[in-house]
């Protein structure tokens, strides 16, 4: 048994390692609001966690869990990050085992850790802090649905079957995902039951209706407690998310590429979707080919736990079908790299000369999986050094701005390819690293409406009509600053002034702006702020003849 897992062990390690790049320090999106408001969590809070929602969510062992975790991390991504890919460790050690256990074949096993450890849709889970609750989810899911198969196996049944309930309400604690299992369990026990009278089937699902009555109660309680996003059930919307969720988590499609959203991105950078696609029709092309001879001469329990698999996959997806994601889809994921194992192994037994292609099937699903996540990690980290960037500059731009001032920062990035930055980080990043200023913050979305927020004060023309309003925008330097005796509102916007009031300072910064050349703006900078300053004189001459 020791040398079944420390090979689970090392295909998982293998495989997950090509997610190690995309770590960065920095938290990204939701990442501030979640950490800041699980930050001082105790023991003590147990009893309000479980009886409400928190934060809009009822996920009370995920809030436990980032509590415990910022007690020595704190607002450093790091050490989330390194418990993450622990759990995501422990949970493909735990796909490979139950692999293993439903087919008797440990080499199935291997294969399924490989398969999960690379598959390209696991990138949020890993990567994103935010996320990591489907790691705690699958993490308990697995783990009770392992408990579940020792106590059909076991002599020590009260003590599995204890444990397959605990587990099973951890993991709707963690996430919601989780609530599919009894129905999983179910679907295990009519595939695996021999006897044909009711009663006798009716008897072997006993042991699941504790668990079903759990997953009825959990959902009563969510369904009165409501949920922060609007709910709707539109029957052209489940069959497009299951489109979605066929692509991104059978052909390997990018699941930045996957929304309707992503149509520029289609245009721009078509090569690597379609070369993903492509590669991984071909290599299930060659194993179904290779499967048609071999389905024959497959062993029962190998059929009986393919088709688990292949139910697994289905099923695990009715608590996401109204929404699309690439974390979603983790759940479903487990099933897939089941099936794929399951599939591969029984073609493996029989081809006798036609393993070479068998090799060849599966290095094309491995090899294409391990470039996309490649593919997505680097632009999670990318999207942690544009937060790093972002909130270093605007630290430098806030050190000459006094505290209580009110600041519009327009043009943060929502997000780089679906890696998220800036999504939902305000109000929580403001009071978190800017405390002394009060931040009103504009995605790159909404810029626009930036110019028509009211926070940012009535200003007088700078066209010199000396009329309180909104100004004539003018481009100025992105490094530039006009200032004011004594500034009561600034406003941070993309690369221009919008408007000028005696007395009141304006400050211009984009933090998503590309540093130019410094002779290339000299003079222009020379230019604008003479032209400012004559316009503060004028204006205050005005007002002293007035």
């Amino acid at each position: 048994m020791f040398r079944s897992y420390s090979r689970y062990l090392l295909a998982s390690l293998a495989a997950a390692s090509v997610y190690l790049p995309g770590f960065s320090r920095s938290l990204l999106a939701d990442d501030w609001a979640v950490v800041q408001r699980n930050l001082d969590l105790s023991l003590q809070d147990v009893p309000r966690l479980l009886s409400t929602t928190h934060g809009g969510w009822y996920r009370p062992v995920f809030d436990l869990f980032i509590g415990a975790c910022s007690r020595f991390s704190g607002f450093d991504a790091s050490g989330y990050h390194a418990v993450a890919f622990v759990i995501y460790i422990i949970v493909a050690v735990l796909v490979a085992d139950i692999a293993a256990t439903l087919t008797g074949r440990p080499g199935v096993g291997v294969v399924a850790a490989l398969l999960f450890g690379v598959h390209s849709v696991h990138a949020e889970p890993v990567l994103w802090v935010s996320a990591s609750n489907e790691l705690l989810a699958g993490l308990f899911t697995l783990l009770s649905l392992r408990s579940y198969l020792a106590f059909r196996a076991s002599p020590r049944r009260t003590v599995q079957y204890a444990l397959t309930m605990g587990c099973y309400v951890l993991a709707i604690g963690a996430k919601e995902t989780a609530i599919f299992l009894p129905v999983a369990l179910g679907v295990y026990e009519l595939l695996t039951m021999q006897s044909v009278t009711w009663n006798d089937r009716l008897r072997r699902l006993t042991p699941i209706m504790p668990l079903m009555a759990i997953q009825a109660v959990f959902v009563t309680f969510r369904f009165w407690t409501g949920s922060p996003y609007p709910v709707e059930i539109d029957p052209f919307r489940i069959v497009i998310n299951l489109a979605y969720y066929l692509a991104v988590g059978v052909f390997a499609l990018p699941d930045n590429y996957g929304y309707a959203t992503s149509l520029p991105l289609w245009r721009a950078q078509p090569l690597l979707p379609i070369v993903a696609v492509a590669m991984t029709a071909c290599a299930l092309g060659i194993a179904g080919w290779l499967f048609v001879a071999a389905r024959q001469k497959m062993p029962e329990r190998l059929r009986q736990a393919l088709w688990f698999a292949a139910w697994w996959s289905l099923i695990a997806l009715y608590p996401v079908i109204l929404t699309a994601t690439g974390r979603t889809a983790f759940m479903s994921s487990i099933g897939i790299a089941w099936m794929l194992a399951i599939g591969w192994a029984a073609i493996w037994q029989v081809a006798d000369r036609r393993r070479t292609w068998c090799a060849v099937a599966l290095i094309l699903l491995v090899g294409t999986h391990a470039g996309v996540a490649s593919y997505r990690a680097c632009w999670w980290r990318r999207a942690g050094n544009e937060m790093e960037r972002a909130i270093a500059r605007i630290d430098a731009s806030l050190a000459d701005i006094p505290p209580g001032a009110a600041v519009c920062v327009v043009g943060l990035p929502d997000h780089l390819h679906h890696a998220y930055v800036f999504r939902n980080a305000f109000p929580a990043l403001n009071q978190v690293r800017f405390p002394d200023h009060i931040i009103h913050a504009f995605l790159d979305s909404e810029s626009d409406a930036a110019l028509q927020d009211e926070r940012c004060g009535d200003l007088i023309d700078l066209r010199g009509s000396g009329q309180a309003g909104r100004g004539t925008a003018r481009p100025v330097p992105a490094d530039a600053l006009i200032a004011a005796s004594t500034p009561t509102s600034l406003s941070i916007v993309a690369g221009h002034v919008l408007r000028a009031k005696p007395l009141l300072a304006q400050m211009c910064i984009h933090p998503g702006n590309v540093v130019r050349r410094q002779r290339d703006f000299r003079i222009k900078a020379i230019v604008d702020q003479v032209a400012v300053g004559a316009v503060l004189v004028a204006a205050l001459q005005h007002r002293l003849h007035v």
